[in-house]
């Protein structure tokens, strides 16, 4: 059996640009559902900035692209692996839903982070918005032909966009007590 080679993989990788850059300029480039998420990726980030707690700025900043960082690595793994897709694109070489991953999940969680001083509150926020995001966001996004869910049940975003926010606060968290021990050091 032959396999194929790097240059097979990457003439097929050119193919699926190409055909990805037609189909995103002659279908997704300002169709409606292209200018919501247009809006979606820079609205938010202006709905953040009155809402974020100044004091607190960089800390829920850091929070927010945390999250994002994780939100495309998962994303890109998901629709590679064909468990689900996006029809429509804002861009179309980018992570597949950019305004959600780098926009939209990270403002709403981040603002969630800086609300939900505890544990116990920022689960139940974080579940809570979790639970909106799967339930209610992506059956909406599925209507209006924005993302298609070939393979993966609702409930189980919901629970991966609980176990993001669950290890971008740990992950916070644990780098804020480790820079609050070495200010003690250096102030000793």
């Amino acid at each position: 059996m032959k396999y194929p080679s790097y240059q097979d993989i990457q003439e097929v990788r050119r193919n699926l640009l190409d055909t990805t850059f037609d189909r995103w300029l002659h279908h997704d480039v300002l169709s409606w559902q292209w200018w919501l998420l247009l809006a979606a990726a820079i609205l938010p980030w202006g709905i953040w900035g009155r809402l974020v707690d100044k004091e607190r700025r960089v800390e829920v900043f850091a929070y927010a692209m945390l999250f994002g960082m994780l939100a495309i690595i998962l994303d890109v793994a998901g629709v590679n692996a064909l468990l689900w897709g996006y029809p429509t694109k804002l861009f179309p070489i980018v992570p597949p839903l950019f305004p959600a991953d780098v926009t939209l999940f990270p403002v709403v969680y981040s603002l969630l982070y800086q609300y939900g001083r505890t544990w116990s509150s920022y689960i139940l926020y974080a579940a809570l918005a979790s639970c909106i995001c799967a339930f209610m966001i992506e059956p909406a996004c599925i209507w209006m032909g924005m993302y298609s869910n070939d393979h993966f049940p609702h409930w189980k975003s919901c629970i991966g966009f609980l176990l993001v926010a669950v290890m971008t606060k740990a992950i916070i968290g644990s780098l804020r007590t480790e820079d609050r021990k070495a200010a003690a050091a250096e102030s000793q």
